[in-house]
Order: structure tokens, then sequence, then C-alpha cells
């Protein structure tokens, strides 16, 4: 299986093309810089630089600039998750979260893929049902007064 695709989003009048491959070493600077802008802090970069040295980051490319990235494994009761899903805000609402997303179901060693969003996030839960997602269950008391909401996707592997 391939470790990257490109894709172009057919949403803009004049489409951007983006690149969806596999994060390297060399990437995570640029992966904890995104993170760290949408968060306000640098407490993920352990975090992010084994996800990426364990090979669990892809990221998205556009015109050779990092713009997103997304971290998942297999360490959800042996279940694929997707546990970050980051855009850098300037590049959304061009397709790039549901690339990444759609790539990752792509290489899912599993038949069952699940990732989870704020009840606050809106945007993720309306991306959640656009592309086939169901509500599995809520997780309590995680962020104060905000529940995390489990999503489901069953993947259909290929013969």
């Amino acid at each position: 299986m391939s470790n990257s695709t490109s894709l172009r989003n057919r949403g803009d009048r004049l489409a951007d093309t983006f690149r969806i491959e596999k994060a390297r070493v060399q990437d995570t600077g640029l992966i904890c810089e995104i993170d760290r802008n949408q968060i306000g802090s640098s407490r993920r970069r352990d975090y992010l630089s084994k996800a990426v040295r364990d090979g669990q980051c892809r990221l998205a490319r556009m015109d050779g600039k990092c713009v997103g990235f997304a971290v998942g494994d297999e360490a959800f009761y042996e279940q694929s998750f997707i546990w970050l899903l980051v855009v850098d805000p300037s590049y959304r609402r061009r397709g790039i979260a549901s690339a990444l997303i759609r790539f990752i179901e792509s290489i899912c060693p599993t038949e069952k893929l699940f990732t989870s969003t704020n009840q606050s996030n809106l945007a993720v839960q309306r991306l959640m049902d656009k592309l086939g997602f169901v509500k599995s269950g809520y997780i309590e008391n995680l962020d104060e007064a905000d529940p995390e909401i489990v999503y489901f996707r069953r993947i259909k592997k290929k013969p």
C-alpha cells in the first residue's frame, strides 16, 4: 500500500492540490508548530515526536507546506483510532481533514476505525456525519463540561 497520495479538492473554483504522506522525522517541527498554534502550547511535542518516529502520523502538504496532520494507531482496544486531526486554520474548508481521514481509512489495518471530538466541536461533528461515522458513545470528565463524543466507522476490507 502506498504511503502517500495526491488529491484535488473540487470544492473551490480554483481547486487546491495537496498531498497526504507519512510524516518524516524532519517534519516534526512543522507538525509541532501547527499543533502549538492550534492549542496555544507545546505540551504535545513529545507525543507528536514519538508518533512521527513510530510511523503513526500522516501529514497534508500543499505547495510543499505542511498544512495539517493526523495521528492514529491501534492502541484503542486493538482497534484503529485517530487521536488527533489538526488543520492549519488558514487552510480549513478545503477538504484537507476529509482527505486525511480517507487516507487513514485506506491504510487502516483493522475493520473498525474510531475517533472522537468534544461535544462543543460542531465542525468535526458535521465532518464525522459527512464521512459516514456514527456516534458510538461519550466520555465524561476529560474536559470540564465538554464531553468527548466517540465516533465509529466500519472499514470495508478488500478481499
